[in-house]
């Protein structure tokens, strides 16, 4: 339901004004669907918005992210099709890199909008925090 999620967002963001050319959005993810019920999953929808920002009485909440080093991926095509990058990052790539998941989940930034861009010209860039 992070589709539908975000469609709230927006219209509330929207309504307090917050939304312009530089915002961005990112999707937040906590389980793994490899291994979690579907009904079970969690995730977070977000946009960026000016550090002053207030939480509105509506539901929504600031969180920020924490900053570090992280693998990222960039995902070219339908968000159908996330779980292929998923697959090498953490099956693949990590295992092999030296590097360990640091203890923040990973999630997504969409780069163009899903309203006006095909599905295989979806860009999805995937970030791992990784530890020091």
């Amino acid at each position: 339901n992070i589709g539908q999620a975000f469609e709230k967002v927006f219209v509330d963001a929207a309504i307090h004004g917050l939304i312009d050319g530089n915002t961005r959005s990112f999707g937040i993810y906590y389980d793994d669907p490899q291994s979690v019920p579907q009904e079970q999953l969690r995730s977070v929808a977000c946009i960026s918005a000016p550090a002053h920002t207030a939480a509105a009485d509506n539901g929504m909440t600031t969180l920020s992210l924490p900053g570090g080093r992280c693998a990222t991926v960039l995902h070219k095509g339908s968000y159908a099709e996330l779980e292929k990058p998923y697959s090498w990052l953490f099956g693949s790539w990590l295992p092999t890199s030296g590097e360990e998941a640091g203890n923040f989940p990973p999630f997504e930034e969409y780069l163009n909008d899903p309203k006006t861009t095909p599905p295989g010209e979806l860009l999805t860039r995937i970030y791992c925090f990784l530890t020091n």
